[in-house]
């Protein structure tokens, strides 16, 4: 990973391995992969980070399945691991609130609840991963 500091009009590559390093330094930041420049923009945006779906995770509690679910979030729902559901959002907030509005109703607490956006450690394995080879 290359990224570049601007320090008093100039600029500074410098490169590195660790992405909170870099969020928390770089105004840009360029992944080489196979020696080529495979994504390059700001912490924020590389890769399309800012359009990727978030995951809510929660456990629903015993006697409760997915289909239980608000008819709005069933079609986002999806086994996750040790028995969790997991939904993908691109409207996070909107889907929490109606998760959470559900769940209030019927006072019902989601244990484990966690809602998580893609890292720039994320983008990053995603942008570098090597395809399998019957893809190449």
């Amino acid at each position: 990973m290359i990224r570049g500091l601007r320090e008093l009009g100039k600029t500074i590559f410098l490169t590195t391995h660790y992405m909170d390093e870099a969020e928390y330094l770089a105004d840009r930041i360029a992944v080489l992969a196979g020696g080529r420049i495979v994504a390059q923009g700001t912490p924020k945006t590389l890769g399309g980070r800012d359009r990727m779906t978030a995951t809510i995770r929660f456990s629903l509690p015993d006697g409760l399945a997915d289909r239980d679910l608000p008819a709005g979030l069933q079609p986002l729902a999806e086994a996750g691991p040790d028995g969790a559901t997991v939904l993908r959002s691109q409207t996070p907030l909107a889907h929490l609130q109606l998760l959470a509005g559900w769940a209030l109703d019927r006072g019902l607490d989601l244990a484990d609840l966690d809602v998580h956006r893609p890292t720039l450690e994320d983008v990053y394995l995603t942008l570098t991963a090597r395809p399998a080879p019957d893809q190449r």
